[in-house]
């Protein structure tokens, strides 16, 4: 009989912690004990955890909502569609409307926030938004739970953190987000702004992941049919963004952690998939960078994208003190 004299194991995730059995047959002998006292020398894999699931519902303005997803906790960021279409299109993507926990609420224009009251009374699940949104909406604040963040804040939502930056749309106090998992994921999602500022390019780079708007091309829209002043509102600074800007802006926030970038809020009257497409193709070839590249559809979910860290898990920080008004 061979004597095995030493093993070498490297314990996963999952390891077997009983150390003080041995395995015999005709022709091995392997004592665990002494295995696992040279495994504790050996550096233990990194173990990632599961990844972030996003998933745009419906992006454009016949309706917005993204479904966001990480260690237990589902939200909502926007909730354009009634209940009714939102559970119908969660299940176009496996998922259930009941396990949502809360609806994070960029502004407060109506295919945005429009299903937002309706689904949180029916799930008793709370709305997170600005002061702002909420003086300008007709949400009902005895009926309904609301939590009152400050834009430019930080706050929690179970295990995952919302860090605020605020916008230029023509709304009262318009947001866009980066949600970040308990590995420090970074996801960033921002729809509706008609200019891209420093304090809003700083916010949203070193994501690994970014949702951002696309809507429409310069050429189409000067020769639609919208009359000039809706023409106007959406070509100004607190309108919405052309393809040209907002290429230019991701290419400016496109860091060595981005994984994934989806074009969001596309116009159906005044832009074309195929048109983004091929623009984020050349600007993503311009950059040097591989990326999953998506466009999110209007009427029926995208689908879902997994979104990991491409580096080590970093640790996450804790939510910034931000004072919170609760309904």
């Amino acid at each position: 009989m061979k004597k095995v004299e030493s093993a070498s194991l490297t314990l996963g995730c999952f390891g077997i912690l009983h150390s003080s059995f041995e395995i015999r047959n005709s022709k091995f002998r392997i004592n665990f004990a002494r295995a696992f006292r040279l495994a504790r020398l050996a550096p233990l894999p990194v173990c990632y955890p599961d990844p972030m699931i996003v998933a745009p519902l419906g992006s454009g303005s016949a309706g917005n909502a993204y479904y966001f997803e990480s260690d237990g906790t589902s939200i909502l960021v926007d909730a354009g569609f009634g209940p009714k279409e939102t559970a119908k299109r969660l299940e176009q993507i496996g998922r259930e409307i009941e396990h949502l926990q809360a609806i994070v609420v960029t502004h407060e224009h109506y295919d945005h926030i429009r299903g937002a009251e309706s689904i949180a009374r029916k799930l008793q699940i709370p709305i997170y938004l600005t002061r702002g949104t909420l003086d300008a909406s007709t949400i009902d604040r005895l009926e309904t739970s609301i939590v009152v963040f400050e834009n430019n804040s930080t706050f929690q939502i179970g295990e995952l953190n919302v860090h605020s930056c605020r916008t230029l749309h023509d709304a009262m106090d318009p947001a866009c987000f980066v949600i970040e998992a308990r590995d420090g994921t970074r996801v960033g999602i921002a729809s509706d702004l008609g200019w891209v500022d420093p304090y809003v390019l700083r916010h949203l780079s070193g994501c690994d992941g970014l949702f951002f708007e696309s809507n429409h091309d310069l050429d189409m829209l000067r020769m639609g049919t919208y009359p000039w002043s809706l023409k106007r509102r959406i070509m100004s600074r607190f309108g919405h963004l052309s393809n040209d800007d907002s290429m230019n802006a991701v290419q400016r926030m496109i860091g060595a952690d981005l994984k994934t970038l989806c074009l969001i809020h596309l116009s159906e009257k005044n832009n074309h998939e195929s048109i983004v497409r091929d623009m984020a193709a050349r600007m993503t070839a311009r950059a040097g960078a591989q990326l999953e590249l998506g466009i999110a559809k209007q009427f029926e979910a995208t689908g879902t994208f997994e979104i990991v860290r491409r580096r080590p898990p970093r640790p996450l920080q804790p939510a910034r003190y931000t004072q919170m008004a609760l309904f």
